[in-house]
């Protein structure tokens, strides 16, 4: 019997289209042993098509000395000028790949528009990659980075304590292992961390008790979209050599294993999360978002209908802009915190609570209806 693809949500209109163009043109080559080469761009080219999309960025380059005396390069991204203002922002940027490809200079178009927009710079790590450096090499770079963000900060006029983690896809999912280790290790707080569709649960994939894939997510979309399931289970088999799904793997190597855990996520930095309706990772963001909540955490989650995996650079109109929007309106209330006085004062203005209004005018108190209260 042939299995029936099982029911799920449908792409949206444009994603759709640009998936058929791309499937009809060969532009979505299966992602294993055999492809892995061709698909790992050389670093000189990625900092070309970088510099193309942001010729303004002054680059910086240093290397860190890892415990066993291997170095990893770092990028830091600055104004033209050189150095940031003083209380600048530092944005740690982990760049995507699914930890088995990428460079750093990856994903670093946006965060490079988001320190330029609130004055600060970036930080890049060149993290290893599977399956030549499996877990938990990729983490430990990561929180090492982590720290020598904080210790160099101000040497480009950055603020060490005004830290922003921010990463997509595998990226994402390594920045959600470092808020953890960072928090477990004693390691520096980093001000909030931005998730966008990260790979956290190296579980995602793999049968249930019943045999079913697990979650509905994967079973959903095991070869569609810019990240199947397929892939997602090749990757987390190189990240997790023969561990992949064992009880023996720690939140600090995927960080969705502490949702299994009530009290896993306290204690973490402000945390933004986005992820697509029609992608592989679904359930494992929202199940994660839950969990922050249920742990008292701060998180802000989107989920994009109809939307695929990377979404904004499928839909380049509302789902692009929406992604962005909601980005820049996070960091902004992070970074630039209004008053709360300035609210206060509009509701007061606007009389929507006659109560608040009649308090601060120094009136008798009211039942919330413009009555006097006995």
């Amino acid at each position: 019997m042939t299995p029936t693809t099982p029911p799920r949500p449908p792409y949206e209109p444009a994603t759709a289209l640009v998936l058929q163009r791309l499937e009809a043109a060969g532009g979505l080559p299966p992602l294993n042993s055999s492809t892995l080469t061709d698909r790992r761009i050389p670093i000189a080219r990625r900092r070309a098509v970088y510099l193309a999309a942001c010729p303004d960025a002054h680059l910086h380059e240093a290397t860190l000395t890892r415990a066993d005396g291997t170095t990893m390069p770092l990028t830091v991204v600055t104004p033209t000028d050189g150095a940031a203002q003083p209380g600048a922002p530092l944005l740690l940027s982990i760049h995507g790949g699914g930890r088995v490809m990428g460079c750093r200079f990856d994903d670093l178009a946006a965060p490079t528009a988001w320190a330029r927009r609130f004055g600060g710079i970036v930080l890049a790590p060149e993290y290893r990659l599977a399956p030549e450096h499996p877990a938990p090499a990729a983490g430990e770079d990561c929180l090492a980075a982590l720290a020598w963000a904080a210790e160099h900060a101000a040497d480009y006029g950055a603020d060490p304590e005004r830290i922003v983690v921010v990463g997509p896809s595998g990226g994402g999912g390594l920045a959600a292992c470092l808020a953890l280790a960072a928090r477990d290790r004693g390691g520096p707080r980093a001000l909030g961390y931005l998730l966008d569709y990260p790979m956290l649960d190296d579980r995602t994939g793999l049968p249930g008790p019943d045999g079913a894939v697990q979650p509905p997510s994967a079973r959903q979309f095991p070869d569609d979209g810019l990240w199947p399931a397929h892939w997602n289970d090749w990757a987390w088999e190189q990240i997790l050599p023969g561990r992949r799904g064992g009880p023996e793997v720690r939140a600090h190597e995927a960080a969705g294993r502490a949702v299994d855990q009530p009290g896993a996520l306290a204690g973490l930095p402000p945390v933004f999360l986005s992820v697509a309706g029609a992608e592989t990772f679904r359930d494992e963001v929202v199940a994660f978002a839950a969990a922050l909540w249920r742990d008292g955490g701060d998180c802000e989650l989107h989920v994009w209908p109809g939307a695929t995996h990377a979404m904004e650079y499928v839909s380049a109109t509302w789902l692009r802009d929406g992604l962005e929007t909601a980005r820049l309106s996070w960091l902004t209330r992070l970074l630039q915190p209004e008053d709360p006085g300035v609210n206060l004062a509009r509701v007061v203005e606007e009389g929507t609570f006659p109560m608040i209004a009649a308090n601060d005018c120094g009136g008798e108190p009211d039942d919330g209806l413009g009555r006097p209260q006995p």
